[in-house]
């Protein structure tokens, strides 16, 4: 059985398919944690179901935790020092070449 909206609509929402399947999860234990009814409505779908639609709606969303944001700027300054450490490298291995 294929859940509705398709993995390919609900990648949209997110930026990786972990968060999506974190996402989903999350809601999911929380639909399911309710009564049988979900917005006054009684619910005939499964939670996953409710839950990967409520996405694709846009009805939940993620934030990404501090610790995450850190570490992405780390790494976005440690990509620069690995250039700017290899283009200078390049630069003094072309001076070092014309003084022989």
């Amino acid at each position: 059985m294929m859940i509705k909206p398709g993995i390919t609509e609900l990648s949209r929402c997110v930026d990786s398919r972990y968060t999506l399947v974190s996402m989903a999860a999350k809601r999911a234990r929380m639909i399911g944690e309710k009564t049988e009814e979900h917005d006054g409505v009684f619910v005939t779908s499964k939670p996953v179901s409710i839950a990967a639609s409520e996405i694709s709606q846009g009805k939940i969303g993620y934030v990404r935790s501090e610790a995450i944001k850190a570490a992405e700027e780390y790494e976005a300054e440690k990509a620069a020092a690995i250039l700017s450490y290899s283009d200078s490298q390049s630069d003094e291995e072309d001076g070092a070449g014309g003084a022989e």
